[in-house]
């Protein structure tokens, strides 16, 4: 296989994966929206296979990055503390609209 072939499989690949996080996220939306409506059963399971996927990207992205990295003295780690407040105000956010959908609901 050679570049020109790679190149092409990882673009229709990447098209593939972008078509299935929106149909799960459409899918997980819509399910609120009738569920919030209309007291209809809520099915968690798009919800949960669309953060399991979007898990899986990103944890298998910083691994590689880190992994093409390792050794290069040229390369600098990022800034732990900004990571560290960007990923409590992830968390935040997310505790947040959590607590809101379910007193909402209650």
């Amino acid at each position: 296989m050679d570049e020109m072939e790679k190149s092409i499989k990882t673009r229709s690949e990447s098209l593939g994966f972008k078509l299935a996080l929106l149909l799960l996220a459409t899918w997980t939306l819509v399910d609120l929206v009738l569920y919030v409506t209309t007291g209809r059963f809520h099915d968690m399971l798009p919800g949960f296979v669309l953060l399991a996927v979007v898990l899986a990207q990103v944890l298998s992205e910083q691994w590689m990055k880190r992994s093409m990295v390792a050794g290069d003295d040229e390369y600098r780690e990022p800034n732990r503390v900004a990571q560290m407040l960007v990923g409590a105000l992830g968390v935040a956010i997310v505790v947040f609209f959590a607590g809101f959908f379910a007193l909402y609901v209650a």
